[in-house]
């Protein structure tokens, strides 16, 4: 049986990724770092950073590589062998090619790449629902105003629309899917499906019993 202390998880927008990767970091008690997060809050302060990122994302178009490389980057120089899971990276071939490169300098490399595989229907139906907490960053599926964990304001994202969203649908088709297969390849993916009629509990239940079958054939 083989430790996972290294995770990555892909998916397409809306795909419940978010849900999932709080499970993964409880359960198995990992450090989260989300690209998404992580530009939103270097736009939100109004760095350098952030205002070029802006520039792509107000067209819904994805953060240049060299970007987003460099903030993981910076993120795992401290990880001391601690668990942790990146959520939204690498979005590309060349990220993933990137990161597979960095950790081997270092001697570890990735454990398993969960692949939340769920149909562009779907999606569509949840990203017109989709609200996030504006104080603590709480993702529903559900019209509320105010956030059931800490009472902050509920808002749609910017990008949350079918417009963009089909940009960014072909983004994922053409760039972070290759990533899944790219993974997929080297024997370290653990694919979950989702549909409608599946609450996330369940999910996270026939995930956690996939990751144990994993662990046990590593």
């Amino acid at each position: 049986m083989k430790e996972l202390k290294r995770f990555i998880l892909v998916g397409a927008p809306a795909s419940g990724k978010g849900t999932q990767g709080r499970f993964l970091a409880e359960t198995f008690n990992l450090k989260t770092l989300s690209t998404g997060a992580m530009l939103r809050r270097e736009i939100e302060n109004c760095t350098p950073l952030g205002q070029k990122a802006l520039s792509y994302m107000d067209k819904a178009m994805l953060v240049p590589d060299e970007v987003v490389n460099d903030i993981v980057r910076g993120w795992l120089v401290n990880d001391n062998e601690e668990g942790w899971l990146l959520d939204g990276y690498p979005r590309t071939v060349s990220q993933a090619e990137t990161l597979d490169h960095f950790l081997a300098e270092r001697g570890i490399d990735v454990d398993v790449v969960v692949w939340m595989d769920v149909s562009r229907e779907l999606i569509e139906q949840r990203i017109t629902r989709r609200r996030e907490c504006t104080s603590c960053g709480n993702i529903v599926q559900k019209l509320d105003e105010q956030c059931d964990k800490c009472g902050g304001q509920m808002v749609a994202r910017k990008d949350d629309n079918l417009e963009a969203f089909a940009r960014r649908w072909k983004d994922f088709e053409a760039m972070t899917l290759p990533v899944a297969h790219y993974y997929e390849a080297k024997g370290l993916v653990v694919k979950v499906s989702v549909t409608e009629e599946r609450e996330p509990q369940e999910v996270s239940q026939e995930l956690l019993q996939k990751l144990e079958e994993y662990s046990n054939k590593r």
